[in-house]
């Protein structure tokens, strides 16, 4: 099961005074995960270390052992659950039955939601560099959820419903303006929630490859 994302909860864990105990260890492991996180994305994972993970998460180096044998262990179980729940969310929420417009809305949508709801996961999906610490798996970029929207895009171009083209490009073309939106919000650049002005957005992105 991968960390819950209560940002509320995260926010106490991050702050200077960490005042609640979590007794739990699986509660333990989250703040470790978390943590984590935060730092490998504001750092990079070289330049974090278990010390720096032991002082912002508060959990002791003896229970980060007891979890993780090393610091690559801990970045590959990060990486390898948060690639899992995107998973689940992208497959969770995008309709089989729907056309590519519906298919690709729901992309942008849920791209839109976790960039709202969970800020530090996608900033983590964006900035993460993978080969640091595996060698044997794939970027997030090319995992399962991407590939298949790839093939949305090549199924679209099939049907008549998007340019004729290299499918690839075309699913480039529509992510890269989903992708940039949330790399602004993100920053601070855009001030309205994605979710607010997903529409215009989303209809840019498609205007981009429809017929």
């Amino acid at each position: 099961m991968f960390i819950a994302f209560d940002l509320q909860k995260e926010h106490s864990i991050y702050g200077e005074n960490v005042t609640q105990r979590i007794i739990d260890p699986q509660g333990k492991r989250g703040m470790v995960l978390r943590a984590a996180r935060k730092l490998f994305v504001e750092k990079g994972y070289y330049a974090v270390s278990i010390p720096a993970i032991v002082k912002a998460s508060g959990v002791s180096t003896g229970a980060i052992y007891s979890y993780f044998s090393n610091k690559e262990d801990l970045a590959r179980q990060l990486y390898e659950e948060t690639l899992d729940h995107f998973q689940d969310l992208f497959f969770a929420r995008v309709p089989q039955d729907s056309n590519t417009y519906g298919k690709l809305r729901a992309v942008a949508e849920l791209s839109f939601a976790i960039a709202e709801n969970e800020p530090e996961t996608m900033r983590y999906m964006l900035t993460i560099r993978h080969d640091e610490f595996i060698s044997d798996s794939v970027p997030i970029c090319y995992s399962e959820p991407f590939r298949w929207i790839q093939q949305i895009v090549a199924d679209g171009i099939a049907k008549g419903e998007l340019k004729a083209g290299d499918y690839f490009l075309s699913a480039v073309s529509f992510t890269g303006v989903i992708i940039r939106a949330v790399e602004l919000r993100l920053s601070g650049v855009i001030k309205d929630s994605l979710l607010d002005v997903s529409d215009e957005l989303i209809n840019n992105a498609w205007a981009t490859i429809r017929v």
